[in-house]
């Protein structure tokens, strides 16, 4: 067969390879993107009736937003102010949320159904603040009270707090009665209380623990205006003081033995005169030291009879009244490994000025031998450094420490024994002290605008460095600060008992009034900061 010999122009063969290089191009696979991403919330459409509806009377919502929802945390969520009987039934129907009222409206009122974060599209969980509103009457009320809760010690921002607005003025209506008003914190502790009629008000928060909108139990905390509000316009930017009340009653948390020879005691509030009786043993001479925290709710009982009992059962009283019994489980010594008194001290690495040496033992111990605790200033033996015993597990060994100079500390065996009569082993600690310029200075100037007495407390993160109890102007010197953020905290000391203290609603005690200086104070090294602080309470 002869062979076909087919010329083709250049000009074809040119075109030929380049629309085929334009049809690879085409043919190249690329991901695909879905397009922007969803970050609209869901939005209303239309509502019937309408959303602002007056001279309501219908049972049945209906809302339609523009695109399709979901419904979150609804029982969280979803306020009906001023409340109704029974709470309103909701569903989804795809992009429409049908609400079913199935209480009775009280005439010529403003109801508001405020959803909170409750509602979102599907996809992508963007979620709507949405409020519905409607009125019985001819006219919507306009009227709003908003505000901050904060907590009325530290005054930080209080989330979920219940905000209640009553229009009947009895004390015991946070008790007993449900709110005309209802408005709920968010995390910065913000309300607002919308729709509200021309009135007088009594006001509450209260951290509703059983959500029942009622004060009803001892550890629910609440605060309250001691006079009624006039709303009559809006009212904003309004401080509330959240408090939990002191409780009359005396209850025991906890009494343990997790440690050999150490029974720890936990109450729930300090006690005046407290006392410890066996109730299945019979000891005839002291049979305990106590040892009591400085707030006065919790301590440690030290054995002084060991391996007598394997349990014990305890009466516990302050003064004459009987708070509980407990019963004990006693730890043994074969459960008890120690040969030697463990001793540990805070002179290490790099050791402010300012402060003395404090040695600590794990059980009440005395010293034994007060020559074997040796000080070396820069090799040099120091030769009035004391030793005194400061709590029952802590002595201080007070010496006027030079700064940026190396000590040794050496404390022999058997300078230390405890009640178990074990004794220490050798404990040698090397550190040097810090320079002066290590340090800043705080030259404090306090203008108080009330009569008084009240107490200045500096902190640094949330470690108290000093307390200060002062009446009218003052002037305080905070020496060896070191560098870092510290904040100034003043409370206005009421009852002149050099403490805080909290309120009491049915005795009509507010909190005692806490106010923080208005910025973090910045120390540096080697730095003075003059500070006039002029309190506008």
């Amino acid at each position: 067969m002869k062979a076909l010999n087919i010329r083709l122009p250049l000009f074809e063969i040119a075109s030929f390879f380049a629309m085929t290089l334009i049809l690879v191009s085409c043919a190249q696979i690329v991901p695909l993107t879905g397009g922007d991403k969803d970050v609209n919330a869901p939005k209303e459409v239309e509502s019937t009736p309408i959303n602002g509806a007056t001279n309501f009377t219908e049972t049945t919502i209906v809302v339609e937003f523009d695109e399709f929802i979901k419904l979150n945390n609804l029982s969280n969520q979803l306020i009906t102010s001023p409340l109704m009987e029974t709470t309103p039934e909701i569903v989804v129907k795809g992009k429409k949320l049908v609400i079913k009222i199935e209480s009775e409206l009280s005439e010529n009122t403003t109801y508001s159904l405020n959803f909170g974060n409750a509602i979102s599209d599907i996809t992508e969980n963007n979620d709507t603040n949405y409020k519905y509103v409607f009125s019985t009457g001819s006219y919507i009320d306009s009227l709003s009270y908003s505000g901050r809760v904060v907590n009325s010690f530290d005054l930080k921002p209080q989330e979920k707090i219940y905000v209640l607005l009553y229009d009947q003025f009895e004390d015991s209506v946070p008790l007993k009665e449900r709110p005309r008003y209802v408005a709920l914190t968010d995390k910065e502790g913000v309300f607002s209380i919308t729709n509200i009629a021309k009135g007088e008000y009594k006001f509450f928060a209260i951290n509703d623990i059983n959500s029942n909108y009622l004060f009803d139990l001892p550890n629910e905390e609440i605060a309250f205006k001691s006079e009624t509000i006039q709303i009559d316009s809006a009212s904003t930017d309004n401080v509330i003081y959240l408090f939990e009340e002191e409780s009359g009653l005396q209850f025991l948390d906890k009494a343990e033995n997790k440690e050999y020879g150490k029974i720890d005691i936990v109450l729930n509030r300090p006690t005046e005169n407290l006392i410890i009786t066996p109730l299945n043993q019979h000891f005839k001479k002291a049979w305990y030291i106590q040892d009591k925290n400085d707030t006065g709710d919790s301590l440690t009982l030290w054995l002084l009879v060991q391996d007598a009992f394997d349990n014990l059962d305890i009466e516990i009283k302050d003064g004459d009244n009987v708070i509980d019994t407990a019963n004990v489980q006693i730890m043994q010594s074969e459960d008890f490994n120690d040969t030697t008194l463990q001793v540990s001290t805070n002179a290490n690495g790099s050791f402010d000025l300012n402060q003395n040496i404090n040695i600590k033992m794990v059980r009440p111990s005395t010293l034994e031998k007060n020559g074997n605790i040796l000080l070396y200033e820069d090799s040099v033996l120091v030769q009035n450094a004391i030793c005194n015993p400061i709590e029952l597990t802590k002595f201080e060994l007070a010496y006027d420490f030079k700064e940026n100079t190396e000590y040794d500390l050496f404390i022999l065996p058997g300078t230390f024994e405890d009640i178990l009569g074990l004794k220490n082993d050798t404990l040698h600690s090397k550190f040097k002290t810090k320079k002066e310029s290590d340090y800043g200075i705080i030259n404090l100037t306090v203008t108080p605008n009330f009569s008084e007495n009240y107490i200045i407390e500096l902190y640094k993160k949330d470690k108290l460095i000093k307390k200060s109890f002062l009446q009218d102007s003052a002037d305080i010197k905070y020496n060896y600060l070191l560098p870092g953020e510290y904040k100034m905290k003043l409370i206005i000391d009421g009852n002149n008992d050099q403490q805080w203290n909290t309120g009491n609603y049915i005795k009509g005690l507010q909190p005692e009034k806490v106010i923080f200086y208005e910025k973090e104070i910045k120390i540096r090294a080697n730095w003075d900061n003059d500070i006039s602080w002029i309190i506008k309470e």
